[in-house]
């Protein structure tokens, strides 16, 4: 036996012998293992099951599956589900619960070692697996995932992320004189690691998972005050044959070191952030008209320009007693947003990681979301005019829109006129914000020691689906704006 197979044996040992623990009373506690379990496993259940896609007619595999608490209703609607788990015990009780259902079959078998035909399901689920494998495992058990997917198909991943599901409270089933091998991994990890992923197929064509979105779980941030709860759903598409295929080697150094350093430095960087330069610049215009009490706010920060171009949703959901859906584009700083949510633990706070706002307007269209107003950064630099014109599909008929937005080329308030025309908008009208945002940003870079001089331009996009405004805030002015020229602008921008 070669030294990473007994490695790996070794290590699956202890993992079994973790969870014979639980096997002579396999109920819900011992699968959460939670001692209040019953108290949060019916909603955690329907907030999982409610995120996937239409299984009618499809074939799912469903792994770790203990006693079959998801198993029970993925097969209510697909045409067959194979349901796994390593620990006899559980399968046991699997069968017991779900023996009126001729569409499960049931194997006890180690989910690293489960073999399966190639473009053979069309749902991997999972809930609570890449925790209880190694960094090797995990990315062996995801090129199987991908190598069982049937093209378009999905693979859902919950974990608990940089902390038990429990956090630190009393519930926690786990004991305090055992060792507890699980791996609480950064959130940013798996969507890294997901992305990055290039499956050859042996047809010759080239494979990767499109993350679709990442959240965290509701009952987790209602009940238990816990952000880090999160699942995944992605899909097997296509990848360009252009795209760079790294080794095993390589992917695990990026999986076990880089991407934990890079997180690291964002860790240290914004874990005690309270307030940026951008809250005293919206704070200026915004007011309660524009996001009434508990209104619904969509805010999208991609920090596409910089770390320190982005939207307090904290303070936007305490200012004006709303609630906030934060859409964060860059794995890292989701991982931070999170972190933050999980000391404050304002509820009326969410964050969700979507690669653009596409993305998020499609993950809200499903859901039949809409929002009373839009805050953004950077919305016309990382968006065409077709995803703009798509907003309408989640802001409600009276929504507003204001959105920050840097500007390193010259552009003049006539061609951002004409481009929103396009999509819609009208009523241009620009105030200059040019000394308070450079006074601003100073203050924030002396805070983190950055030595660096504001050299932006920025503008902040105003809108008002429905109707024009007669009368503007502030004074007009037109202008062209030069690379590096400091000037800070305010346009305000009003939607048919």
């Amino acid at each position: 036996m070669a030294p990473t197979e007994i490695k790996t044996t070794v290590r699956r040992d202890v993992f079994k012998s973790f969870w014979n623990k639980y096997s002579d009373s396999p109920d819900n506690n011992a699968m959460m293992l939670n001692h209040n379990a019953e108290e949060l496993e019916g909603s955690d259940r329907a907030d999982i099951l409610s995120a996937l896609p239409n299984l009618t007619d499809k074939d799912v595999v469903d792994i770790g599956a203990g006693i079959g608490r998801f198993t029970t209703i993925l097969a209510r609607t697909a045409k067959s589900v194979l349901s796994t788990d390593f620990i006899d015990s559980f399968i046991v009780k699997n069968r017991e619960r779900n023996s009126h259902l001729a569409n499960v079959n049931y194997k006890v078998g180690d989910a690293v070692h489960l073999v399966l035909d190639h473009d053979s399901v069309d749902l991997v689920f999972t809930n609570w697996l890449m925790m209880y494998l190694s960094d090797n495992e995990v990315l062996e058990f995801l090129y199987n995932a991908i190598r069982w997917l049937r093209p378009d198909g999905y693979l859902h991943l919950r974990e608990s992320c940089s902390e038990p599901s429990t956090g630190r409270s009393k519930s926690t089933m786990h004991s305090s004189s055992d060792a507890n091998p699980t791996s609480y991994r950064f959130s940013s990890l798996y969507i890294k690691l997901l992305r990055t992923i290039r499956y050859r197929c042996p047809q010759g064509k080239l494979w990767r998972f499109e993350v679709l979105w990442s959240a965290s779980v509701p009952t987790y941030v209602q009940r238990q005050s816990n952000w880090r709860q999160v699942h995944w759903l992605t899909r097997k598409v296509p990848a360009d044959e252009s795209d760079w295929v790294p080794t095993t080697t390589e992917m695990l150094q990026l999986f076990s070191f880089e991407w934990n350093r890079i997180q690291n430095h964002w860790d240290n960087m914004l874990d005690n952030e309270r307030n940026c330069w951008t809250d005293r610049i919206f704070g200026s215009v915004m007011s309660s008209e524009f996001v009434p009490k508990n209104s619904t706010v969509l805010a999208y920060t991609p920090r596409r320009s910089a770390f320190h171009v982005h939207i307090n949703a904290h303070l936007l959901a305490e200012k004006f007693t709303c609630n906030v859906w934060s859409v964060e584009t860059s794995e890292y700083y989701y991982r931070t947003s999170l972190s933050k949510a999980n000391e404050l633990k304002d509820q009326r706070v969410r964050f969700g990681w979507n690669r653009t706002l596409q993305s998020s307007i499609d993950y809200w269209r499903e859901r039949e979301g809409s929002f009373n107003a839009l805050v953004a950064t950077e919305l016309l630099g990382t968006v065409d005019d077709e995803t703009l014109s798509h907003l309408s599909a989640v802001l409600k008929p009276e929504a507003k829109i204001v959105t920050l937005e840097p500007l390193n080329e010259e552009v003049g308030a006539d061609d951002i006129k004409k481009r929103l025309s396009a999509v819609g908008w009208r009523s241009v009208v620009v105030m200059d914000v040019t000394e308070a945002a450079k006074e601003l940003q100073k203050e924030y870079f002396k805070k983190h020691n950055i030595a660096v001089s504001p050299r932006c331009c920025f503008v902040l996009l105003f809108s008002e689906r429905g109707r024009a405004c007669n009368k503007p805030m502030g004074s007009r002015r037109s202008h062209s704006l030069k690379r590096d020229s400091n000037v800070h602008l305010i346009l305000y921008v009003y939607a048919l």
